[in-house]
């Protein structure tokens, strides 16, 4: 369904991704890193001394924005509903924009990084901390990954203002700057419905350019 391909650039052991076939979905991508990332045959950022990524947060200090897929596995990982997560959640609001992302804590790590260095909530972290590998990739590599996330996030936001409102409040907002929100500017996407990683597809997330340029 897909496949990470090793190169070089500027001098520098990298990758790239390609898709197979026009069935592949997030879950296919998601396998296909995370095998890359337990191989460890490629360059990384390390600290001196580091030969794997356990107890490494290198990437847990940085802002995390969510999919509603995230969103879904962490109501599960901690058997709450929509609501309810969003003490884990932080929202920031310019205008007609929204951003959704993990809460931080004062030393602005990630809440779910623990004292070892370690993700409790590996094995269901974001997909955006599972795409992060820190070694350089192709622009088209990094657009995939944005393009994901977006996506994503649309349609988080389109669930939460509509759980909110069903209970007559409005989406709790953190931080804020002249915001005016219309409920119908978030339409349905190929996230919409979907309730784990396996069940989205590459093609109903990506622009038709992005996604022909992608297969192989």
């Amino acid at each position: 369904m897909m496949e990470i391909k090793y190169l070089t650039i500027e001098g520098r052991p990298s990758y790239d991704i390609k898709i197979r076939n026009d069935h592949a979905t997030i879950q296919n991508l998601l396998d296909h890193l995370n095998q890359f990332i337990e191989e460890g045959l490629i360059q990384r950022l390390w600290s001196p001394g580091r030969s794997n990524c356990y107890g490494c947060d290198l990437c847990c200090h940085e802002w995390v924005p969510l999919t509603s897929i995230d969103v879904k596995q962490l109501m599960d990982i901690k058997g709450i509903g929509l609501i309810e997560a969003y003490k884990y959640l932080w929202v920031e609001a310019q205008e007609q924009v929204l951003d959704i992302t993990l809460r931080r804590k004062g030393d602005g790590s990630c809440i779910f990084l623990q004292s070892n260095g370690t993700c409790a909530i590996y094995n269901k972290r974001p997909f955006v901390c599972q795409t992060y590998i820190c070694c350089p990739t192709t622009a088209r590599a990094e657009e995939l990954r944005s393009q994901v996330v977006n996506k994503g996030m649309d349609d988080l936001i389109r669930i939460s203002l509509k759980a909110f409102a069903s209970r007559g409040q409005n989406l709790p907002i953190n931080r804020r700057r002249s915001v005016r929100i219309r409920p119908e500017d978030w339409g349905k996407n190929g996230f919409s419905g979907k309730e784990d990683y396996s069940q989205v597809m590459m093609k109903k997330v990506l622009s038709s350019d992005l996604f022909k340029q992608m297969v192989l």
